[in-house]
């Protein structure tokens, strides 16, 4: 893991924590959740990213969101 770019990371979704920036705060969430070994870890930056796309309305970031959150066992795959 890249400590210095993690450190960058957290500092900006700590900065951007509250704002209306959504594209921002998925894509982060979503590198923070690459960078991540535990699963539990994974899961929860792959979900912040999830539901930041999902304000923003993005399809194409939601189906791919969705897709890695299905494989990493953090959203049910619908019947």
């Amino acid at each position: 893991m890249d400590n210095a770019r993690a450190a960058e990371i957290d500092t900006s979704l700590k900065r951007l924590h509250g704002s209306h920036n959504a594209r921002q705060l998925s894509g982060l969430h979503e590198e923070a959740a690459s960078m991540m070994a535990d699963a539990d870890a994974q899961r929860f930056h792959l979900t912040h990213a999830w539901v930041y796309a999902l304000v923003e309305g993005r399809e194409d970031r939601i189906a791919a969101l969705e897709t890695r959150l299905q494989n990493a066992d953090g959203l049910a795959t619908p019947p």
